[in-house]
């Protein structure tokens, strides 16, 4: 009896040794899943897609082993290409989505400063400004949190709660010092003509940094097309020599070193070479 008890509080130690570390590590993955689906939401957010971010996070997630799966069947090369290609697609899709709308969004913040500054004159409130620039603006996006922010309002919900989670899936610098200088504001229960105040002095450091954008942008649009231009020389020189002498390429196509390392890593590298010379070459205001 004591050899069968000794045994059964061996396991028991064993068993609660073995559990501890497992219930710690399902902790730790719960909480990297949870901090995973909340990036995904925040960027779906900013793209303005109203999906579901698990949904998103699970096809990221198959997507590429799928591809990956399809492509062995031809060549661990091919499965390569189409597992990384379905990991970075459809993140790279997303991140150029949200670089377009917000660019968009930004060439509209110097309207939006505009009419809210027309709106705060005269002792008119908040929520008429926020109408008065919800007429004016043209852009949806700005349209769409213009009306977020009053129907929230007009549901009392505090105003600098709603103007905190627009300026929260705000990218953009000039934009997103118009939502920050008004959520401190109504935060503040500032008087209109101080907010007017403010916001006078803030259309001063909008107008600077408008200028500087458009005057560098007008400097680096050379530099892109030269980028360009050396990006389409490597693939016509390919091309012209397969049309002309293919003899000279034989190394690439019949032998598995050309096949399946030297192509393949000429392709990468002239892809990245693109996109990290368009990456220097640009500039954000």
């Amino acid at each position: 009896m004591d050899f069968v008890g000794a045994a059964c509080l061996s396991a028991a130690i064993l068993s609660l040794g073995l559990a501890v570390p497992g219930s710690a590590t399902r902790q730790q993955s719960h909480h990297w899943i949870a901090r995973l689906v909340a990036h995904h939401q925040q960027r779906l957010a900013e793209a303005r897609i109203s999906g579901n971010p698990r949904t998103y996070l699970a096809i990221s997630v198959i997507g590429p082993a799928v591809l990956f799966g399809i492509g062995w069947l031809q060549s661990p090369v091919l499965a390569a290409f189409a597992g990384a290609g379905g990991l970075l697609l459809p993140r790279f899709y997303l991140a150029w989505l949200v670089h377009a709308q917000a660019c968009r969004s930004e060439a509209e913040a110097p309207r939006l400063l505009q009419a809210l500054l027309a709106g705060l004159t005269g002792g008119s409130t908040y929520l008429d400004a926020l109408r008065q620039a919800r007429l004016t603006c043209s852009d949806p996006l700005i349209q769409e949190d213009l009306d977020f922010v009053v129907q929230r309002f007009l549901l009392d919900a505090p105003l600098h709660e709603s103007l905190r989670e627009v300026r929260a899936r705000t990218t953009t610098r000039n934009l997103g010092l118009i939502w920050e200088t008004l959520t401190i504001c109504a935060e503040n229960h500032l008087p209109t003509q101080a907010a007017r105040s403010l916001f006078f002095e803030l259309s001063t450091t909008i107008q600077f940094n408008v200028q500087l954008a458009n005057e560098v942008r007008a400097r680096s649009s050379g530099q892109q097309a030269q980028i360009w231009m050396l990006a389409v020389i490597v693939p016509g020189m390919y091309l012209y020599l397969r049309l002309t002498s293919p003899q000279l390429l034989s190394v690439l196509d019949e032998t598995m070193l050309g096949r399946f390392v030297l192509l393949p890593l000429a392709a990468v590298l002239q892809v990245a070479g693109i996109a990290l010379s368009l990456r220097i070459a640009r500039f954000e205001a």
